[in-house]
């Protein structure tokens, strides 16, 4: 009797302490479960893929170690290839844009800046300019022409020689000054109509494939400052640059019809008549 109240308390105690195991552990497996296909959370053995006991308003349940696969997840390795590759592409197109502009044909080496003001600088005014579009893809020419006026050596007086020809033009047949550009004795081009607009001067063929840039001043018997000829050359580089001239453009001077050897001979070509692309002379009906 004696061993069998022994054999009982042994017994017992044995089962408390497995129970209070499984209690304590928060990972358990089912050799059953495994035939089932599911997990067992109160049996005594460890599990293959472990899963924890996660409080939940005071209850416990099972939450997986792995991860579950998620379908729209992008590997942090291929993030860093993709990024790695659009920054590859990114500075091929800046290389072959630079390529591509040391390919521009250049008239000349350009030592002297190109110096613009435009014309909202120096015409604050209502009246926008008026005239018919140039097709810039399609200019081949520039006529170079002086003004015939006194000279402007600085930034005022050349603003002023503009503001004053727009006046006068406006004021005489409802139009614009008519040339493209100005270069004053100051080194600087100024804008009358640009690279988007047409030469005014009815007397010059080719509105619409001609650049017209005045030199200010009279140069019938003495050259312009070599500062004006040294920003004529960086104009036309510009204009090359800027896609609104051909590099295989043509140079022209102007004369008048009925007196062409007088005006072939004015002082202004003299040295034009030298630079690369020149082309002679274009008449027009009056000086």
């Amino acid at each position: 009797m004696s061993q069998v109240v022994t054999y009982v308390v042994s017994y017992a105690r044995t089962v408390a302490a497995s129970s209070s195991s499984r209690l304590h552990s928060p990972v358990a497996w089912s050799r059953k479960s495994v035939q089932e296909g599911y997990y067992d959370l109160e049996a005594g053995e460890t599990e293959r893929t472990p899963l924890l006991y996660v409080r939940d308003n005071g209850r416990y349940r099972a939450k997986s170690l792995h991860r579950a696969n998620d379908p729209n997840r992008v590997h942090p390795v291929a993030l860093g290839l993709m990024v790695a590759l659009l920054v590859f592409l990114l500075i091929g197109v800046v290389i072959g844009v630079y390529l591509l502009l040391l390919t521009v044909q250049r008239p000349w080496p350009v030592s002297h800046p190109f110096f613009l003001v435009e014309r909202p600088a120096w015409w604050q005014y209502p009246v926008a300019l008026e005239a018919a579009t140039l097709d810039r893809l399609a200019v081949t020419n520039v006529i170079v022409l002086h003004t015939n006026s006194e000279d402007c050596l600085d930034q005022e007086r050349c603003v002023r020689y503009l503001q004053n020809t727009e006046r006068s033009c406006w004021a005489a047949r409802r139009d614009h000054i008519p040339y493209n550009f100005l270069i004053g004795g100051d080194g600087v081009t100024y804008e009358a109509r640009g690279w988007k607009s047409q030469h005014g001067f009815v007397d010059l063929p080719g509105r619409n494939t001609t650049l017209v840039v005045g030199m200010i001043g009279n140069f019938t018997d003495r050259q312009p400052a070599e500062v004006q000829y040294a920003e004529l050359k960086a104009f036309i580089t510009e204009s090359i640059r800027r896609l609104s001239l051909s590099p295989q453009y043509r140079l022209h001077g102007a004369v008048d019809a009925t007196r062409p050897s007088r005006d072939g001979t004015i002082a202004l070509y003299s040295q034009l008549e030298r630079w690369p692309h020149w082309n002679g002379f274009v008449a027009r009906d009056q000086p």
